[in-house]
């Protein structure tokens, strides 16, 4: 009988993942076509310069948003799926209500205490990026348009947090349907602004409105759900939640250097031709890493949930080995059909006419890195869940610089290949480091 009801709770923690993993791949796929979209508008209408202006305010906006974040979104993501008591045990069942009610009160009480958090670093990084508009030698239309772009800093904070509360509900489908529906006010209303004559400054202000409509319409799904917090003052649980919390944000920041890094080296010494080569292919690997990238966040709050009891982390066990499994022989698939049907690819993504002779070789190295992705990803995923991310932090600090040390050989000699096979080598070592420290992790204490 306890199989059974073990099993049909695998059942839907299966169910669970597998909608989530959809709804967030569908999510991150339309907003990046969207993004893309407005992109295209902006050029459009505004030119090359027009456009260098938006791509710089939002690239600066952004830095500030993730630094501004503090990896706080993963910490309550991370939480709040603890708090949910999913792994109940069969005996349980007759008080699912006012277990419900109980993990509803500590949401509403943890989000409460996390919001002016988030509220105050994001003003602080408003004032930061009003000072550097300021001071730096920006032009004229471009240090305009900083200030008001850094407006989102508060909204989107906001509403990170509070989507990670509903993505630790394992709701994904709710937080998908929001990001799109944020993206899509921010293209609809900048085709007006773009054909009256307000430029990039419009389009950036569409931006800020979009983020408002955002944390409104966040808001509004907590409201309706009994969730929607009082917020509370309490810097001594603000100290705590930071505590576990950086080591998410630092590992963030590592992760973009290090995988910036390589163009940058190629751009100075190979020239602008090699790192378009590079970047080309390196643009569309990521894009197919959004596979293992949606399944693990769909994965993330389910191996959290688990990992809050003794009956759990035997669960999170056999998904970490069963999961394991299935993801090296899908990521092997999608590299062995990505090496087969580069040269097709490629032209389609990038344009016919054109040599992508090289772009297409170095494609077919790094994609053998995908099975890797998926591995250290769940490896990384399962660190989390139990509350290891220092361990994430040092094996992506260890990984950083065997990239850069083997990075500044490779490049000078090989180029943009030896840029491949660096951060082809890289992800397999960061898969290395960190598998073995997830089964340590979720080791039986003995």
């Amino acid at each position: 009988m306890n199989g059974q009801v073990w099993g049909r709770a695998r059942a839907r923690a299966a169910l669970r993942m597998g909608k989530n993993a959809v709804a967030r791949l569908a999510a991150q796929v339309a907003a990046r076509l969207l993004s893309l979209l407005l992109v295209a508008l902006v050029a459009r209408y505004e030119g090359t310069a027009g456009l260098g202006r938006y791509v710089l305010v939002v690239t600066v906006v952004g830095i500030a948003g993730a630094v501004c974040d503090l990896g706080l979104n993963t910490f309550v993501m991370r939480e709040v799926a603890r708090q949910a008591g999913e792994a109940r045990g069969p005996g349980e069942a007759r008080r699912a209500g006012e277990a419900r009610h109980r993990e509803g009160a500590q949401q509403r009480e943890f989000l409460g205490r996390v919001l002016p958090l988030k509220g105050i670093v994001a003003l602080a990084g408003f004032g930061i990026l009003v000072g550097v508009a300021a001071l730096a030698p920006f032009p004229g239309p471009t240090r305009r348009a900083i200030p008001l772009g850094a407006l989102s800093l508060l909204p989107d904070a906001l509403s990170g947090a509070m989507g990670a509360l509903v993505n630790g509900r394992q709701r994904m489908e709710v937080s998908g349907a929001l990001t799109m529906a944020v993206r899509l006010v921010a293209v609809a209303g900048s085709l007006p602004v773009l054909a009256a004559g307000f430029g990039v400054g419009g389009v950036v202000g569409c931006t800020v409105g979009a983020s408002l409509v955002g944390a409104v319409l966040y808001g509004a799904v907590l409201w309706r759900w009994g969730l929607l917090p009082r917020w509370r003052w309490d810097p001594a649980a603000w100290r705590g939640y930071l505590r576990e919390s950086y080591p998410f944000a630092l590992t963030s920041a590592i992760a973009m250097a290090y995988a910036r890094l390589d163009v940058v080296l190629l751009g100075l010494w190979q020239g602008d031709v090699a790192a378009g080569w590079y970047g080309a292919a390196y643009k569309l690997w990521e894009a197919v890493g959004l596979l293992p990238a949606s399944v693990m966040d769909a994965m993330f709050p389910e191996m959290s949930r688990l990992s809050a009891s003794g009956d759990g982390m035997g669960r999170l066990r056999a998904l970490f080995r069963i999961g394991g499994r299935a993801m090296l022989a899908g990521g092997f698939l999608l590299a062995i059909g990505g090496a087969l049907g580069a040269r097709l690819l490629v032209p389609i993504v990038y344009g016919a006419g054109e040599d992508h002779a090289p772009t297409v070789l170095a494609f077919r190295l790094l994609v053998w890195a995908i099975p890797a992705m998926f591995l250290y990803l769940l490896s990384g995923h399962a660190l989390y869940a139990v509350g290891r991310q220092r361990r994430v932090t040092a094996a992506m600090l260890v990984v950083g610089a065997v990239n850069l040390a083997a990075n500044l050989v490779a490049i000078p000699r090989w180029g943009y290949l030896g840029a491949a096979g660096v951060a082809l080598a890289s992800e397999w070592l960061l898969w290395a480091i960190l598998y073995g420290q997830a089964r340590r992790a979720l080791k039986p204490e003995t």
